[in-house]
């Protein structure tokens, strides 16, 4: 049986297929020679730095704009790079070992963020960087190409193989490449760069990252895929983001989710424009601008055949916790609770699972998003976490169990307080209100019972095409769908009463703002306990104005 896929399967592309190779010959460059390289190196980071200043601040107005001041943010990286290099080396190391610690927390599942600890690993990073200059470098040029050769690869990255390519790295770099480079003995060494000197390294490495940035830009307008507004099967939803005037200038969507919205196709890296492939191709690099700011505002609000979808997978979702619910007992492992959903899910239509379904029982129900699910049931709770996706558009939900079926006294009262806190936020869900608001309500319940340290997420998340879709700016409005999942972890060793420690507990729902308040789309006893059987709503009910409900193959077209 072919397992579901998980998430939105992007579709094939050469010029992705070329992006990915050259991003793997950039690693290997990084990870063979970096430290061989220094100006190299040094430039591959202040690079990226450009690239995301440039980009992540200017992209939505102007391409060009955002490759100047990509270039700026890159001449002075490399300017202090050649004048002040222990400061460079400092700054450049900043993020290594803050990273690694970040990547252990996701990987584990963790959100138990220790700022002692991470601020310490950001004053080490800066002291490697400041004070072992060469060591540095094979340090920051390994672990950049470690990050490269993961975007690169197909594989899945977990915390293991790219923490191994790196430390590869800096073991060939440090101890082999020395080795193999040794420099010519000679009786007058050469004189350190004077002042002219380091200006004509800086000048060459500003010229060349210009050409850089330049070419970047100028190759993607010409390989990229352009889209096809004529026969995208979303009509309505490109003359909206035409009429928003996001589609007056040609731009670039690198967003799956954002190419399959408009244009059914879930293309990685896509042009988009008014004009026609050829004119949009050539006046991409001159008035170019990215729409992504104006798809994310139109995914918030779901159409009708998002709508029917997305109730279908929620019922889907809702069900298969009725059928794990009897496999919950000591002695059970959490990969056959997972192989149960799973099974689930594909009986009753899924057409695809949303995530990696989250079952963490025991010490593991403190991680929010444990997702090794390999582990013994035998005491204390459970946590699942789970949501299918019905042609890509996606559901969301979450139960705590007591692992015996009796709930011990703290068990009992992080869960009520769990339910409260829920119930705080649900109160205040309508159309006009901030989410920011629900999360405040939430975490005052939580606060007010002892527990707000132990709160270490959000309160929910937007859920559509992707289970945590483009977030909502400003006020909630009819047509959105929102997660409300407050939580409460407490590990062991915390300040909490001993009776506490090792319990996890979250409560996730997700919800549809309607005009006068809100509906609930997935639906399980909130503290699981003696239910009546779940009858599987496959077709959403038609409304009360009588309108035909919408079916999945209607809604096929998104309209």
């Amino acid at each position: 049986m072919t397992p579901l896929p998980e998430g939105l399967q992007a579709a094939p592309s050469a010029f992705v297929a070329l992006v990915h190779l050259a991003l793997g010959i950039w690693a290997a460059l990084l990870l063979l020679a970096g430290r061989r390289c220094p100006r190299f190196a040094a430039g591959s980071f202040y690079m990226a730095v450009a690239v995301a200043t440039g980009w992540g601040l200017f992209a939505s107005v102007s391409y060009p704009l955002a490759l100047f001041v990509g270039w700026v943010a890159f001449s002075i990286g490399m300017l202090v790079n050649a004048f002040v290099p222990r400061l460079s080396m400092a700054f450049a190391c900043t993020w290594v070992l803050p990273a690694v610690y970040g990547a252990h927390l996701f990987f584990s599942g963790s959100f138990g963020f220790q700022k002692p600890l991470a601020l310490g690993l950001l004053v080490a990073s800066v002291a490697m960087g400041a004070i072992f200059q060469r060591f540095s470098l094979g340090v920051l040029s390994s672990a950049m190409g470690a990050l490269l050769l993961v975007a690169a690869l197909p594989y899945k990255a977990n915390f293991w193989w790219p923490l191994a390519v790196a430390g590869g790295g800096i073991l060939w770099q440090t101890l082999v490449l020395p080795r193999l480079h040794r420099p010519r003995v000679t009786s007058v060494p050469p004189p350190p760069p004077n002042l002219a000197d380091k200006r004509r390294m800086w000048l060459g490495a500003s010229v060349w990252g210009a050409a850089a940035l330049a070419f970047l830009l100028l190759a993607t307008a010409a390989l990229a895929p352009v889209a096809d507004a004529a026969s995208s099967p979303n009509p309505k939803r490109v003359e909206a983001l035409r009429r928003a005037g996001a589609l007056d200038r040609p731009g670039l969507l690198f967003s799956a989710e954002d190419s399959y919205y408009l244009y059914g196709r879930a293309l990685p890296a896509v042009i988009v424009g008014p004009r026609g492939a050829l004119l949009d191709r050539l006046l991409l690099p001159v008035l170019g601008r990215s729409p992504s700011g104006k798809i994310g505002e139109l995914r918030t609000v779901k159409d009708e055949g998002e709508l029917a979808k997305m109730k279908i997978a929620a019922a889907i979702t809702s069900k298969a916790f009725e059928d794990v619910a009897p496999l919950i007992k000591p002695g059970a492992n959490e990969a056959d609770l997972e192989k149960a959903i799973l099974a689930s899910f594909e009986r009753n239509g899924a057409t695809g699972i949303a995530f990696k379904c989250v079952v963490g029982s025991g010490r593991n129900a403190t991680l929010p998003h444990y997702m090794d699910n390999n582990a013994e049931l035998k005491q204390g709770l459970v946590v699942i976490d789970i949501g299918c996706s019905v042609d890509n558009y996606a559901s969301d939900m979450t139960r705590t169990f007591a692992v015996d079926g009796k709930w011990t006294g703290p068990e009992k009262k992080l869960v009520e307080t769990v339910v409260a806190a829920g119930d705080a936020a649900r109160a205040m869900l309508k159309p006009g209100v901030n989410y920011s608001e629900l999360e405040s309500a939430a975490r005052k319940v939580i606060k007010d019972a002892g527990f707000g340290e132990y709160f270490t997420h959000g309160l929910g998340h937007p859920v559509g095409l992707d289970v945590h879709d483009p977030w909502i700016r400003g006020p909630l409005k009819p047509g959105m769908v929102v997660t409300i999942e407050p939580g409460i972890y407490v590990p062991a060793g915390s300040k909490a009463d001993k009776a506490y420690w090792d319990l996890g507990v979250r409560v996730e729902d997700s919800y549809l703002v309607t005009k006068d308040g809100y509906e609930e789309l997935t639906h399980y006893p909130k503290i699981p306990g003696s239910l009546a059987p779940l009858e599987l709503q496959t077709t959403p009910k038609a409304p009360e104005n009588g309108t035909p409900p919408a079916t999945p193959e209607a809604a096929a077209g998104g309209k």
